[in-house]
């Protein structure tokens, strides 16, 4: 494990004393509800705490950060949808250090199709500062579209909701199938936290057999527990517009297949992969892969249409990504640095196949152009 300073230690410290007072509370809590206060616990969860996390110098980088490739795809897929709509709003779920919301602005501002307002949904306190000052670098009327809330709006849009990389950090309930019982993982205190098993209440039974997944004995995994709920809630005052989700993750029959019968939960902490998920909590990212068939059947539950799924090459290629590379010979530092971000984005080896692109919708008809070089709706 990466060497940790005090700082970062009495911040785990102190969030460890709060999940161990729920602990005391309970006798045991489930596993989701832990790495809901690990995650985002007000003021001491790895998501609403002001240590680093993105870029080189944290613990994971992301599609926005590698350079403006993915934002001006992605403002081009929002344009065909910005076009067609009266008075478009652009809510972004959890945008980071704003660096998409910057690109994405200037992109839109390019191709003269800027929305009313884009509006950033931010839990994280540090966080939204952080993207208020990236913003601050934008020119004046692109900063005045801005702006942050704090929890879904209730108030009637049309639009674009996207998030990158939200979905994998929704908490999980942790399962096993024993003796042909489900089994939900529970977290302990004992001289450290430490996990303990009991069958799984029906409620939570009844969403796992729903997805008939047929596994064998011994198998463990996870899923997000009352997926339709939260994607209600985001999306419900949505009148008309599509939904976009980037992630990484599979769809169900690759979720479940017989040799991934670990799960999917990992933990980062300074670029470093590990499955400690009970040490350094509120100091590492924790993260489960994403299953899209969950998310396609979630989006039919809320009444949305299920119009694509594919991998982000393939979304990437069909936005003409190839095109923004530059001027190979009069700019050659920049065409260099552009086809190096495209080939982290785009090769099968990097980030490639791993995310997938999925578009719901509402109200909205046209064929997604993101999806025209592919589309594998067949796969969920």
């Amino acid at each position: 494990m990466p060497q940790i300073d005090l700082s970062l230690k009495q911040h785990s410290l102190a969030l460890e004393e709060k999940i161990r007072e729920k602990i005391a509370e309970e006798s045991s809590i489930s596993f989701s509800w832990f790495m809901q206060m690990a995650l985002y616990q007000p003021g001491l969860g790895y998501y609403s705490s002001g240590t680093h996390k993105f870029g080189e110098q944290g613990d994971f980088v992301t599609s926005p950060e590698l350079g403006g490739l993915f934002a001006k795809c992605m403002a081009k897929q929002f344009q065909q949808v910005l076009d067609q709509i009266e008075t478009p709003i652009v809510l972004e779920l959890g945008a980071g250090t704003g660096q998409f919301c910057f690109d994405c602005l200037l992109e839109l501002d390019r191709l003269n199709c800027l929305p009313e307002k884009y509006c950033i949904l931010e839990v994280s306190a540090d966080l939204q500062q952080r993207q208020q000052d990236k913003i601050q670098g934008l020119p004046k009327h692109l900063q005045n579209i801005v702006t942050w809330i704090q929890q879904p709006s209730t108030e009637k849009f049309n639009g674009i909701i996207f998030a990158n990389e939200v979905l994998d950090a929704l908490p999980v309930e942790v399962f096993k199938l024993e003796d042909e019982q489900y089994q939900q993982m529970m977290v302990v205190w004992d001289d450290g936290f430490k996990q303990s098993w009991r069958s799984m209440p029906e409620p939570l039974k009844e969403q796992i057999q729903a997805k008939e997944l047929g596994l064998a004995d011994g198998y463990v995994s996870e899923f997000v527990p009352n997926l339709s709920a939260w994607l209600k809630t985001i999306t419900e005052s949505l009148q008309q517009g599509v939904v976009l989700f980037v992630d990484y993750g599979y769809e169900r029959n690759a979720y479940y297949h017989p040799q991934r019968n670990q799960g999917t939960l990992v933990c980062f902490m300074q670029h470093q992969a590990n499955f400690d998920y009970f040490e350094n909590v509120g100091i590492q990212d924790m993260t489960a892969f994403v299953d899209f068939t969950a998310v396609a059947e979630a989006g039919d539950e809320c009444g949305l249409d299920i119009d694509g799924y594919t991998t982000q090459a393939h979304f990437l290629m069909s936005m003409g990504i190839e095109q923004l590379l530059g001027d190979s010979e009069n700019n050659y530092t920049e065409y260099y640095r552009n086809t190096t971000e495209m080939k982290k984005l785009v090769m099968p080896n990097e980030m490639g196949e791993k995310f997938k692109v999925i578009a719901l919708s509402k109200n909205f008809d046209d064929e997604l152009l993101g999806f025209s070089f592919s589309n594998q709706l067949h796969l969920l």
